[in-house]
Parts: C-alpha cells; sequence; structure tokens
C-alpha cells in the first residue's frame, strides 16, 4: 500500500461550486426583483447577504491557498477564479444599491432584458465550475464558457439599445445620468461573467 505525503486537496471545487451557487441565488433575486420593479429594503439586504457569503467563501478558499501544499490546478488559478467570481456578486450588489438609492422604477425593457441574461450567464458559469474538474467533460464546460461570451456580446447589443433609447425619450438630465450608470455596470457584470469563463478556459487548456 503506497501513502502519497503530497495530497491533492480537492475541497477547493466544492467552495468554488459554492461561490457559484451563490452568485445564481444573487442573480435569480435580481432577477425577479427586477421583474417586479421594486428594490425595497428587505431585497437589498438579501442581495448583500449573498455578497458577504461570496467574500467569505473567497476568503477560506484564499486561506485553504495558505494551508495546502499541493493543490489540483495551479493555486494562481484558483485564485483568480475565486476573485472573479466574487465580483460578479460585488457588481450585483451595486446595481441593487444603485437602483435603490435612485428609487427608479426597474422593471423597464432593457433593464428586464439586462437581469436576464445576467441570470442565463450565472448559471451557465455555474454549470461549467461544477465540471471543470472532470477532464472527460471538458468539451460540455467549454460549450459553457462559450454559452457566457454569446450572452455578453448580447449584453453590448442591450447596452446599445438602451443608451440609445434613454438619449431620444428621457428628458430629465439626473434621470439620464442614473440610467446610464446603472446599465453600464449591467453589461460590466456579464464582462466580468466572460473574464470568469476565460479563466476556466485557460485552466482547461493547462490541464487538458
Amino acid at each position: 500500500m503506497s501513502i502519497s505525503f503530497l495530497p491533492k486537496e480537492l475541497k477547493f471545487f466544492d467552495f468554488l461550486s459554492l461561490q457559484a451557487d451563490n452568485i445564481v441565488k444573487a442573480s435569480d433575486c435580481f432577477k425577479a426583483s427586477v421583474k417586479k420593479g421594486v428594490f425595497d429594503d428587505e431585497t437589498v439586504r438579501k442581495i448583500k447577504n449573498f455578497e458577504h457569503e461570496g467574500d467569505t467563501l473567497s476568503h477560506e478558499i484564499v486561506d485553504m491557498l495558505n494551508r495546502t501544499f499541493i493543490t489540483p490546478i495551479d493555486r494562481e488559478d484558483i485564485y483568480a477564479l475565486a476573485n472573479t467570481l466574487d465580483d460578479i456578486l460585488d457588481m450585483i450588489n451595486s446595481m441593487s444599491n444603485r437602483i435603490k438609492l435612485y428609487k427608479l422604477n426597474a422593471n423597464e425593457e432593457c433593464m428586464v432584458q439586462f437581469a436576464d441574461t445576467i441570470d442565463q450567464s450565472a448559471h451557465a458559469l455555474t454549470n461549467a465550475v461544477k465540471h471543470m474538474h472532470d477532464t472527460k467533460r471538458a468539451r460540455r464546460v467549454l460549450d459553457y464558457c462559450i454559452e457566457v461570451n454569446r450572452l455578453e456580446n448580447l449584453g453590448d447589443q442591450i447596452r446599445e439599445k438602451a443608451i440609445s433609447n434613454l438619449f431620444e425619450t428621457e428628458k430629465d438630465p439626473i434621470m439620464v445620468i442614473k440610467w446610464k450608470e446603472i446599465y453600464e455596470v449591467a453589461e460590466g457584470t456579464l464582462d466580468t461573467c466572460e473574464h470568469v469563463a476565460k479563466v476556466i478556459e485557460s485552466i482547461l487548456v493547462k490541464n487538458g
């Protein structure tokens, strides 16, 4: 019987999956709130709690990295993945806070499209993260990453349409400033999702 003194810590994948699941919870909540048009104290607090949970998971992953000698994939990749996943939560939380602060009716056509696209991207990323440890499913993981890229391109189109409509129909310059900021954060959220997908693709290439 052989004993390995340098075991690979596979719990990293479990923690990354938990982090991805947390993003889906936040994006589902954000999407539902956008469709209702209301971001009240309870909704904002709920999304903030998801963001706090994401911070905790990210810190736990970093702590585990500091205590683990051999990791299943490069530690730099684990660190990058944990942090970029956390960035998505930060941006969803930021949108939630600003919509409430600006007292906006979130049930607006382009915002609904953004919320749905962000939610689809979050679900695709979660599926990619959950299967990335299985080399036999590399093709499936890559397909999820390609879907995230498609959704990011869709986000660019939504932003162009949203900004164009905003300048054509909104007469209040303050409202233009408010909505333009929200749209840009929404597009930035999809950009961050795409960045996560690129990190996962890089891991697949290095470990394929």
